[in-house]
């Protein structure tokens, strides 16, 4: 596969839908939580998206590794192992912290970018429909590589 495909891949299968469920998390927990800005409250909220993140990063495992073996670049290939989360534990455990600070920022960013009407209103929808639209893109650019059926028609 070639470098270019595999970027536009991780864009539009990882990154837009990884933030964009950073984004979800901060709108739902900003939507839900009377008085979001206490922090302890946000921590907990953050803690509860980062286990959410966890169980998102589950449903790419196979696009991810198939990405990862098609890689010569060590730099990319070692960040795309990285989300891995069948990994050494201590890799598990940064992979945890990391999405626990960035569930802390997305929770603080959509509290003072976002009024609440637009919070509680459309903000989740818009969100959904850009997440959506880059999977499909993602799947449509690699369909070939990252599908099951390849590897039936290949035996």
């Amino acid at each position: 596969m070639k470098m270019r495909r595999i970027v536009l891949v991780f864009i539009f299968l990882l990154l837009i839908p990884y933030i964009c469920s950073l984004a979800i998390i901060g709108i739902g927990y900003n939507a839900l939580v009377l008085h979001s800005s206490d922090p302890f409250r946000t921590a907990i909220g953050a803690l509860v998206g980062a286990i959410i993140m966890m169980a998102v990063k589950a449903t790419i495992q196979r696009p991810l590794n198939l990405l990862a073996g098609d890689i010569y670049d060590s730099f990319l290939k070692q960040l795309l192992r990285f989300f891995s989360i069948r990994r050494r534990p201590i890799l598990q455990a940064a992979n945890i912290v990391l999405d626990f600070v960035l569930c802390t920022l997305a929770t603080i960013i959509v509290r003072h970018v976002l009024p609440l009407s637009i919070i509680v209103g459309t903000s989740t929808g818009f969100v959904l429909l850009i997440m959506f639209i880059s999977t499909c893109l993602g799947a449509y650019i690699e369909y070939d590589n990252l599908s099951i059926d390849s590897e039936a028609n290949q035996e």
